[in-house]
């Protein structure tokens, strides 16, 4: 079958480039809309009890857990100073006047309960609801803005948010400020990394392309998705991480591999074949392990861990795809190309030599002693990993 593929790939060269090169475009129009179809919820079972206690209290008595926590603390002074008791009177005012929110309360609107404040008399707090669920859009906006006004030195008082959508949104920022530096790191490093594994320019390019290509094709599939089911937006976390990976994992195979036939005196067409017969088999079966392994996902009830599926095996067939099909094409039309702009030149390397055939040799030597201690070695460095689960368990 590979061979096939492979000479596909060779006769119809220019034709799967532009067929691949219009599927990116395609990929990056659309789904540059996925944004706005991505949902910030999908953390309950709709069959759990909780759930269905929380959505009877709502429907029953119009009430539930509070979605936000002001704590209000007085600079200086106790939370019923008379200046103090009057901002906290206006805050709560203010935010029972917002529209979607529900269920304002606080220290100074319920007649000063000790619970609502601290033993020092120093902090109070106000408590608040917000109307509509977590993938509503509007209410995403007004929580965001609610968070930015009311935090913060405020005349006698200093606001600090709270609660489970405070630590939400903290949470999210921080992990997508995480990503981007992560991604403007992990990105030029590779491609130097590739540069040093080639030797030039052109070869080191290639991954990173068959990368790039891979994210926004799975964009387009999450696209696709999102007209079926709810996915969440923490899924593009997943997309970007896999898919730079596995992609460039995957078509530094097929170069190397393609590479390695050019210096053994093949044409280009031979060696693109050959390329696909060998390394294309080790990426099919090694992308179709992982998807079958992210599948297990699509079991439970909350789509924010569905969604991880969905993203996961999206993005791991596209690289698939592109790394035995697109790329193989690629490398037919470039031909000795492939080599140019060399920054270095690398030795090729020769069958029967080098430190990688050395370790290969002396495991087959001794394969049983090889595997023994292999065994021996995860399971004394899982066994501290064990002992807590089962304490967390117990």
């Amino acid at each position: 079958m590979f061979t096939r593929i492979g000479a596909f790939t060779v006769r119809r060269r220019r034709s799967v480039l532009v067929v691949s090169l219009l599927g990116l475009v395609l990929a990056a129009v659309v789904g540059g809309g996925l944004f706005d179809r991505l949902l910030a919820g999908g953390f309950d079972d709709p069959d759990a009890e909780s759930t269905r206690a929380a959505e009877y209290l709502d429907e029953e008595f119009g009430t539930g857990a509070p979605d936000l926590v002001l704590l209000v603390t007085a600079d200086g002074g106790s939370v019923d100073d008379p200046d103090v008791v009057a901002e906290g009177l206006a805050i709560t005012e203010e935010l029972a006047a917002i529209d979607g929110t529900d269920d304002v309360i606080s220290y100074w609107s319920a007649g000063s309960p000790p619970p609502l404040a601290s033993e020092d008399g120093s902090r109070a707090m106000v408590l608040l609801r917000f109307l509509g669920d977590d993938d509503d859009q509007d209410r995403v906006d007004l929580v965001g803005d609610v968070l930015e006004e009311y935090e913060g030195e405020r005349g006698p008082v200093t606001l600090s948010p709270a609660g489970f959508e405070a630590v939400f949104e903290e949470v999210g920022s921080t992990i997508e400020g995480d990503l981007q530096r992560a991604e403007a790191i992990a990105i030029p490093l590779t491609l130097i990394l590739l540069i040093v594994v080639f030797g030039g320019i052109v070869a080191a390019l290639l991954p990173v392309a068959v990368g790039a290509a891979a994210v926004f094709g799975a964009f387009l599939v999450l696209f696709l998705i999102t007209g079926f089911t709810d996915v969440s937006i923490f899924s593009l976390n997943l997309v970007t991480a896999l898919g730079l990976g596995l992609a460039i994992d995957y078509s530094l195979f097929i170069v190397s591999r393609y590479r390695e036939e050019l210096s053994r005196g093949r044409t280009t067409d031979a060696a693109v074949i050959r390329a696909v017969e060998t390394a294309g088999r080790t990426v099919a079966f090694s992308a179709l392990t992982v998807a079958v392994s992210l599948s297990a996902l699509l079991i439970f009830p909350l789509y924010f861990l569905r969604s991880f599926a969905y993203a996961g095996i999206g993005v791991i067939i596209v690289a698939m795809v592109t790394s035995v099909i697109s790329l193989p094409a690629l490398l037919a039309v470039l031909g000795d190309r492939v080599n140019k702009w060399q920054v270095f030149k690398r030795k090729d390397p020769v069958e029967g030599e080098g430190v990688w055939h050395r370790i290969a040799v002396g495991v087959m030597r001794r394969p049983v002693t090889v595997a023994a201690t292999g065994i021996v070695v995860l399971l004394a460095a899982g066994i501290p990993f064990f002992g807590v689960e089962l304490s967390l368990i117990h």
